[in-house]
């Protein structure tokens, strides 16, 4: 068996999630003993050994529903989002307007994202306006590099993210947040494993609660809850 939390993990975090993940382990007997790191999200996502792992929700939507169970959802209480939801932060540099998009390059960490393409292109569509171009940067941080660097005006960028990545890269400094996508449900954990979803979601949400306060303020970790599974479609 394996699992994973890939989303939001990074150098800085793997104390924290490794942590986290060894409560997890310690009230499930047969779960791996450590995090998988050495693996592809989409290897990971549709392993059929699959324990647990927390995936972004378009692939969700769009195809891992079919194969996968979903066990809940992390409340990470960001701001002017419901419980377990998540928005994208729109940003450029310092002097741009929103509006001007439509004369500027946008770049997107990739299509199957949710919080790089899908909101944000759904979030244009309602403002009726559009991009000029498109720059596929290949991951979040890549997109608020290129910002920062003028390579690119406009990006969006999953909230959780954004947190960690003004925190952890200078870079950050130099770009800004200009507007904000809908709130929508936020990134699920799933399992290939059926019978195990109630414990899952009861040793996730315990973990939680006994993890480190430094911990859950690393991780901006609140609760973990369930979502009506038919608001991610």
């Amino acid at each position: 068996m394996i699992a994973g939390l890939p989303m939001y993990d990074r150098p800085e975090l793997f104390e924290a999630h490794n942590e986290l993940w060894q409560l997890i382990h310690e009230q499930i007997v047969g779960s791996p003993k450590i995090l998988s790191r050495n693996i592809s999200p989409w290897d990971l996502w549709t392993s059929p050994k699959l324990f647990l792992a927390q995936t972004c929700s378009s692939p969700y939507r769009k195809t891992l529903h079919k194969t996968t169970i979903y066990v809940g959802t992390a409340d990470y209480d960001l701001p002017n989002c419901p419980p377990g939801y998540y928005n994208s932060v729109i940003i450029s540099r310092p002097g741009y307007e929103l509006l001007e998009l439509k004369n500027c390059a946008f770049g997107y960490n990739e299509k199957i994202s949710h919080s790089g393409w899908t909101a944000p292109m759904t979030h244009f569509r309602n403002l009726n306006i559009a991009p000029k171009s498109l720059v596929e940067t290949g991951s979040h941080r890549a997109s608020v590099k290129l910002v920062a660097s003028g390579k690119i005006e406009f990006a969006a960028i999953d909230a959780q993210s954004w947190r960690f990545i003004k925190k952890y890269d200078d870079f950050a400094k130099s770009v800004e947040v200009v507007d904000h996508t809908k709130a929508t449900p936020g990134l699920p954990f799933i399992t290939s494993q059926a019978s195990l979803r109630k414990n899952l979601f009861d040793s996730i949400r315990k973990a939680i609660e006994v993890l480190s306060e430094k911990y859950r303020s690393l991780l901006f970790l609140n609760n973990f809850i369930t979502i009506d599974e038919k608001k991610y479609f």
